[in-house]
């Protein structure tokens, strides 16, 4: 049982070791709906909306962080505004959502689908690579 349990804690890290390495964090935005009041965000701001510290933008309105289900994208944006790795930030994740804290951002299987409700809802808030900004979007936050 122990060496199925260290296996497994390899392969998370080997996971998260190639994830940050495939995918350099200055390819990475922050967007909201063209519509959205907000026009920019600060680091902190943004890991407290992702990380569920708080509901709200600067200006008080709700905001509602979304993001594609999985990949390297989603790593690399925890570990820059967190510092956490994947298996850290899933222990955060368990940790909030046992104790009733709070819940991860709703996850989306696809591109399209993320897009869309970004689209709709001005309080919607996510992250994209560089590339898949569309039009209708605006960037609130590059990493540096």
């Amino acid at each position: 049982m122990k060496s199925l349990l260290m296996v497994f804690y390899l392969f998370i890290l080997l996971q998260s070791s190639l994830a940050f390495c495939n995918l350099p964090s200055d390819q990475i935005v922050v967007v909201v709906s063209k519509s959205s009041d907000i026009e920019n965000l600060q680091d902190k701001q943004i890991a407290n909306i992702f990380l569920t510290r708080t509901n709200r933008f600067p200006n008080g309105k709700k905001a509602i962080p979304i993001e594609i289900s999985n990949g390297n994208l989603r790593d690399v944006f925890y570990q820059e505004i967190s510092g956490k790795s994947p298996t850290q930030l899933m222990a955060y994740w368990t940790t909030l959502i046992f104790s009733g804290k709070g819940k991860p951002p709703r996850g989306y299987s696809d591109l399209n689908s993320l897009i869309s409700r970004l689209h709709k809802n001005p309080n919607s808030i996510s992250y994209l690579s560089l590339t898949q900004v569309t039009d209708d979007l605006k960037i609130v936050y590059r990493f540096p």
